[in-house]
């Protein structure tokens, strides 16, 4: 009797190890998405910033709005950059001036000249994809050749074969920035895949509140946008730590 209920003992012991591993992976899994998704604090700004939109609108193709508003959310969150806009808002501050300049605006009005804010870093978002057809521009081969020319890239040739998988549900994207006074630039890689243990926690941190304000809705309500804006949340947090900041 004694002896069947030790072999009965091991048997349980035996059946309920994988799902006690299960638990913990379930667990350590949750851990790792939750700090995929936590944003950096910088002490201090790194600079100013502007952001650039690609010459391939490739998220059309996705029917999402411009990655603009991901990285407008990042730099204010974040606090490691100045953001100064360069798009529509020039073409209206330009009217401003037009009409100070023929006298049409109130007395004491200071649009003179002197005044915007200069920009020290552009950062243009884009995706990775091994071909022409995988809805955006072909920046494998591009970054190879960046690769022969430079050194300090992050990444390499061969894990920039991605690109956007919406049946698994992960993306591969980049982040270039350029130094507006030396040109010198950076490209870094970002990658996040969905799994089924975490995903939530990941995709509810307490930034993504932001996205509706900046015109990031299509990135919040579609699950390919929250991979999409978790890669690239991967990408910035290794922008940052390259250029040097302080993270609180």
């Amino acid at each position: 009797m004694r002896i069947i209920m030790m072999a009965a003992a091991a048997v349980a012991f035996v059946a309920a190890t994988p799902a006690m591993a299960g638990g913990d992976k379930s667990s350590g899994r949750k851990a790792q998405d939750k700090s995929a998704a936590e944003m950096p604090h910088c002490v201090r700004p790194l600079g100013t910033i502007s952001i650039v939109e690609p010459d391939k609108q490739w998220w059309v193709d996705y029917q999402l709005g411009s990655p603009e508003a991901i990285l407008k959310v990042f730099v204010q969150q974040s606090g490691c950059f100045t953001l100064v806009n360069r798009g529509r808002s020039m073409a209206s501050r330009a009217m401003e001036r037009a009409m100070a300049d023929n006298g049409e605006l109130r007395k004491g009005s200071n649009m003179g000249k002197a005044q915007v804010r200069a920009s020290d870093f552009f950062l243009e978002p884009n995706i990775v994809t091994s071909n022409n057809n995988s809805g955006g521009s072909n920046v494998g081969g591009a970054i190879g050749g960046i690769l022969g020319r430079r050194g300090g890239l992050i990444g390499s040739v061969g894990s920039l074969a991605g690109g956007i998988n919406i049946k698994k549900g992960e993306a591969t994207v980049t982040l270039s920035v350029v130094d507006a006074r030396t040109t010198e630039e950076s490209v870094v890689e970002g990658y996040y895949r969905k799994t089924d243990i975490g995903f939530g926690a990941a995709a509810g941190a307490g930034w993504w509140g932001g996205f509706a304000a900046a015109g990031g809705g299509s990135y919040q309500n579609t699950q390919i946008g929250q991979v999409i804006v978790l890669a690239y949340l991967d990408a910035y947090k290794k922008l940052v730590r390259q250029l040097g900041a302080q993270l609180d």
